[in-house]
């Protein structure tokens, strides 16, 4: 690590929030563990396989043909379903790895058909029913039984599995519970006309804290995974440990009189003197810019203020005049240092958006240093 700058993972704690999902569960729910975009940033290969060391986790979710493949040439066997829809030519590729695709229209059907066809083999593919979110899938009535009928006109096509997405399941239950009714409705109907699908789920982390009905086949837990809750009112509802910190070491330490400007457009001015300690991480590290003079760090156990503008590559911290900080100090951006702690859902708050975007948005240029379970 030639920059002081990385992010610690604790693959321990990443299995323990694993566990609390299957303690919320039936004995007879599996779950599909989300592991999309790097594993919400802590690392895909490593994530998945201590998730797949849990009893009772069926397989992995992601959302690209790109993520499935990764772990298919990593060694990973299990079941991987693609959650986004997928174009015919990268059918064709995944039905050659067994990787199961989510079919959204027709043509998706079609398209595994001949993607089976070709491989001598059949195209596993999962329904997705569009509930009430209003992004992709098949709406219940004309749609989804030109679905039917297209499935049961396919021979090289495994009728996986079938599944909706909840759009609100963190704040409006009542909403959820009205898709989960729209999505039963739509199991019914495939079942009616003869079809077995062997996976039917709904349940994201929202609704496997609060929603023990859409505990079906399976469910697809994602951020509480990573040890943040889907909404501040479901933290009473089950203990979650936090996956990633970040840190970096400070680089540069000054003191300077009051009425000097610190950082980019001279929003920050000292009223006194002070110490200034510069930290080599910015916003292309996946640190939000909009934590300029908002955020702060922990150094030494204590908490210190960001002093004028978050920069591409670094920011700055006033750290007083008798602090002690030196180069070469630990710094913690998220995390706990002593007392003090800084969870994504902090970050995520001043930076007006979710936990999902901070963990996401930690960027390649961060190595990451793993913690395996003991």
């Amino acid at each position: 690590m030639l920059r002081p700058v990385w992010a610690e993972i604790d693959l321990g704690n990443f299995r323990k929030n694993v566990e609390t999902v299957r303690s919320l569960i039936p004995p007879t729910t599996r779950i599909l563990a989300v592991v999309k975009a790097n594993a919400y940033g802590i690392g895909a290969v490593p994530a998945s396989k201590v998730a797949l060391s849990v009893p009772g986790v069926e397989g992995l979710a992601v959302a690209t043909p790109e993520e499935a493949m990764e772990l298919r040439e990593a060694g990973i066997d299990s079941v991987i379903l693609v959650l986004g829809p997928v174009t015919r030519e990268a059918t064709a590729i995944l039905a050659k790895s067994e990787v199961s695709v989510t079919v959204t229209g027709v043509d998706g059907i079609r398209a595994a058909e001949d993607a089976g066809a070709s491989c001598k083999t059949r195209c596993r593919v999962h329904l997705k029913i569009d509930t009430g979110m209003g992004r992709i899938g098949f709406r219940y009535g004309k749609e989804l039984d030109a679905a039917i009928d297209t499935l049961l006109e396919s021979p090289h096509v495994e009728f996986e599995g079938i599944f909706t997405h909840f759009a609100a399941a963190d704040t409006d239950k009542e909403y959820t519970e009205h898709q989960l009714k729209e999505f039963r409705r739509a199991v019914a109907r495939v079942r009616e006309k003869g079809l077995k699908p062997k996976y039917v789920h709904a349940a994201n982390s929202a609704a496997i804290m609060d929603l023990p009905d859409a505990h079906l086949d399976l469910v697809r837990p994602g951020i509480m995974l990573y040890g943040c809750y889907p909404d501040p009112s479901l933290a009473g509802k089950a203990p979650l440990y936090p996956v990633l910190s970040l840190h970096a070491r400070v680089t540069h330490v000054k003191t300077v009189p009051p009425g000097t400007y610190i950082g980019y457009g001279k929003t920050f001015r000292t009223t006194a003197e002070t110490t200034i300690a510069t930290i080599p991480i910015g916003y292309a590290d996946g640190y939000p810019r909009m934590l300029s003079n908002r955020g702060t760090v922990l150094i030494g156990g204590k908490r210190y203020p960001i002093a004028g503008r978050v920069c591409m590559d670094q920011l700055m911290v006033d750290v007083g005049v008798d602090s002690g900080v030196k180069v070469g100090d630990k710094v913690t951006l998220i995390g706990s240092d002593g007392d003090e702690s800084i969870t994504p859902d902090d970050i995520a708050e001043l930076s007006g958006t979710i936990s999902h975007e901070i963990l996401t948005g930690i960027s390649a240029r961060v190595p990451r240093k793993y913690i395996w379970p003991c």
